[in-house]
């Protein structure tokens, strides 16, 4: 760990650390609100589809960027700790969307929220990496509880607010006042252990060049890639799918896709108990085997009490893809959750800048069953891709990956 995150040194690793989880909740309702508030911001601005669209790959060009602000502040020495600059950066950017009137400032505010999210969400991690090391993924697989509860949060947020005739600016000002509050009131919170590593490695000590180090970040790339790429190529398409595949409306196909949405925050609270009997890694080879074999299934019924019930698992399963991913990794390196968290959050944004562009391309081509039904390729890619990982986690080599 470098300067920036050891000065977040902290208490106890004990029980649940909230102000930390917190900080994922804030990511998630970030991400939450801003498809519901397209709606009313393409009325106000009178945008059309291409230009509405347009703030979506803002945001997760914000989020493949954050490996540059996140690796500045790692370098350097804040007293207050990464924690609290990251949570500051939600109150910016949520602030700033919150007044923004014209396009431009509505592009650059979608940015900022990718940027801001994605700190905060990297932050959090490797927080929660240094503080529990190999016995991380239960607690990563937790804090993706939140953020799936947020997810849905900012979302009624926005109805709510708009609902009872207040302007769907509430909602990202609401999240910075409470990012405010949270920064104000948990600052001890965003510590960990001081002995994670020597305050006076060298930055020569600090760096692996060993192949398990580069096939780890390799590794990492590909899965999170490939495993977000599942989950929301489902999260964007599933409803178009499910609506020409199951014949049914587009509100029930909506509804259907808040079970999947469902599955995705149950399927993570599942995983928090099953962690304590099995490694990482080995469940996320269950998860993406239960994947492979949902989207089967679900490609051969037309059945819409089955589709709803396997709808649910699949995301269950797709769900518990990226915290067990990088928990996986965070287990082999436990001292690198520092870059590993930050290179995860970068592979993120460049899956949800590129995934659902291509699989809507596809769908043009195609149609968008013959596309859906492609996503299965995912999970199977990632199968030789983590078998090759598990050979790595059992020689109990904890390499630390380069740090660029």
């Amino acid at each position: 760990m470098t300067a920036a995150i050891r000065n977040d040194v902290s208490a106890s690793a004990d029980g649940h650390p909230w102000g930390i989880y917190l900080m994922f909740g804030l990511f998630g309702a970030q991400q939450g609100m801003l498809g519901p508030i397209m709606p009313f911001l393409r009325g106000e601005l009178g945008l059309d589809l291409r230009w509405t669209g347009l703030h979506f790959a803002a945001y997760a060009l914000g989020l493949a960027l954050v490996g540059f602000p996140y690796r500045w502040l790692e370098r350097r020495s804040f007293s207050i700790g990464m924690g609290p600059i990251a949570i500051a950066s939600i109150v910016v950017a949520s602030g700033v969307f919150s007044v923004a009137h014209y396009l431009p400032m509505t592009l650059f505010s979608a940015l900022l929220m990718g940027l801001s999210g994605g700190l905060v969400m990297a932050v959090g991690q490797a927080l929660l990496g240094a503080r529990y090391q190999e016995q991380a993924a239960a607690k990563l697989v937790a804090a993706h509880v939140v953020a799936g509860l947020c997810v849905l949060g900012g979302a009624l947020l926005v109805g709510g607010a708009t609902a009872v005739d207040w302007s769907w600016r509430v909602a990202p000002l609401v999240v910075a006042v409470g990012a405010v509050v949270l920064v104000l009131t948990s600052r001890s919170a965003y510590r960990v252990d001081a002995g994670s590593s020597s305050p006076d490695a060298r930055p020569e000590e600090r760096k692996d060049s060993s192949p398990l180090g580069r096939r780890l970040q390799l590794s990492l790339w590909a899965l999170v890639i490939l495993g977000i790429s599942a989950e929301w190529g489902v999260g964007f398409w599933g409803a178009e799918y499910m609506k020409t595949h199951v014949q049914i409306s587009a509100s029930a196909a909506a509804a259907l896709m808040s079970v999947y949405f469902a599955g995705t925050v149950c399927g993570r609270l599942a995983s928090t108990y099953a962690l304590r009997a099995i490694r990482p890694l080995t469940l996320l080879v269950a998860v993406m085997l239960g994947a492979i074999a949902t989207l089967l299934v679900l490609f051969f019924t037309q059945e819409r009490w089955a589709t709803t019930a396997f709808t649910f698992v699949l995301g269950a399963c797709l769900g518990n893809f990226f915290p067990l991913i990088l928990g996986s990794a965070m287990s082999i390196a436990p001292r690198a959750s520092s870059a590993l968290s930050a290179q995860a959050s970068q592979a993120v944004g460049v899956a949800l800048l590129l995934a659902p562009f291509l699989l809507g391309l596809l769908s043009e081509r195609i149609g968008v069953e013959a596309a859906f039904s492609l996503l299965i390729v995912y999970p199977i890619l990632m199968l030789p891709v983590v078998l090759g990982l598990r050979g790595a986690l059992s020689t109990g080599n904890a390499a630390v990956i380069r740090q660029e």
